[in-house]
């Protein structure tokens, strides 16, 4: 039985291996779960053994590639042992991009998320996964935002849905610049320092306070 666990286990392994090379070289819309079975060297059935339809083995591969922060968004969240969660965000958010610049396999999944997840009907039940990510790790930005200005790390006038769009729109746009650049820039060279900017920003800029204040 233990040997059974370990094979099927082995065998999910290679199906997300292989899912991840084929739909970065073919795209979500041009990808069949049949190509990657193939590149997996299972057949069919033993892909639909461990899951139902290419949506669900896109959220394994969302879960695995984006752990880190995940858990690090939940720890800030969560934590009652530091008074400044923020902090923790910060750092998850610098370990991230470290991350993106060395790991191949985080570089791959990033891109086909941001470059090759085509906005057509046939990708929408992913296109819906993403978005279900999305908000839920904007709602734990908010709440950190609001823990923090709560224990006075930042101003307590901080306008948090503009101070979240200010940092996601930053975040996102770095990502999308680094993947897509025809002349690669170091990637660990500048993304510390933008991201200093913008948490400094989310503690003094005026221009996010809000407007009545």
């Amino acid at each position: 039985m233990r040997k059974t666990k370990e094979e099927a286990q082995q065998t999910r392994c290679n199906l997300l291996v292989a899912a991840l090379t084929v739909l970065y070289h073919r795209g979500v819309a041009h990808t069949s779960l049949d190509e990657i079975a193939k590149a997996a060297g299972v057949t069919r059935g033993a892909l639909y053994w461990h899951f139902k339809n290419k949506e669900d083995l896109f959220d394994a591969l969302f879960q695995v590639h984006f752990a880190n922060i995940e858990h690090q968004l939940d720890q800030a969240l969560q934590s009652k042992c530091t008074d400044n969660p923020l902090s923790l965000v910060h750092e998850g958010i610098l370990n991230h991009f470290k991350r993106l610049s060395h790991d191949p396999n985080l570089k791959k999944f990033s891109t086909i998320l941001h470059l090759r997840c085509e906005q057509t009907d046939e990708n929408r039940n992913i296109i819906h996964l993403i978005q279900k990510y999305h908000q839920v790790w904007d709602q734990h930005l908010l709440a950190i935002f609001e823990e923090s200005k709560q224990r006075g790390v930042l101003p307590k006038n901080l306008n948090s849905q503009l101070a979240l769009l200010s940092l996601t729109a930053t975040l996102h746009g770095l990502t999308v610049k680094w993947l897509s650049a025809t002349e690669p820039f170091d990637l660990q060279k500048y993304a510390p320092t933008l991201i200093d900017i913008c948490f400094e920003n989310l503690k003094s800029s005026p221009f996010l306070r809000d407007a009545h204040d």
